[in-house]
């Protein structure tokens, strides 16, 4: 096997352990110097199979593409975030009402309680009512 064919397995052994996170001598990153250190070989070997670097570059892209959310996905993430401030909103709104009705509700019970409490007076004073014992 030729230095050529050396290095070029090198670069492409370097570049699939780059690529799964298993990098050897470099730092990781998925640039061709950390290809170069990875594989063992200097820039300049590294420079001299354009069609390896071609390759990994190729496949650093494909991998930061797939990374990244693509136009559908940011679309429905807007459309989920919309949705939910207008539950929010509504949310907040239906709360309002709630202790809105509340309040009136409390003074509604605290005047048929005096009312009540008026009326059982009343009728404790009052001679027109007769008392039935229970049996």
């Amino acid at each position: 096997m030729s230095t050529t064919d050396a290095t070029e397995t090198a670069l492409r052994a370097a570049s699939e352990r780059l690529l799964r996170g298993e990098s050897t001598r470099s730092d990781g990153s998925l640039t061709v110097a950390s290809l170069a250190v990875e594989a063992g070989v200097s820039r300049a070997s590294a420079y001299r199979h354009p069609h390896v670097l071609t390759e990994f570059r190729t496949l650093v892209a494909d991998r930061e593409e797939a990374a990244t959310p693509s136009a559908s996905l940011r679309q429905e993430v807007q459309t989920l975030k919309s949705a939910e401030r207008r539950l929010r909103q509504e949310h907040a709104r239906e709360v309002r009402e709630l202790r809105s009705s509340i309040n009136v509700l409390a003074q509604q019970v605290q005047l048929l309680t005096l009312e009540n409490e008026l009326l059982s007076k009343a009728a404790e004073r009052s001679d027109r009512v007769t008392r039935i014992d229970r049996r």
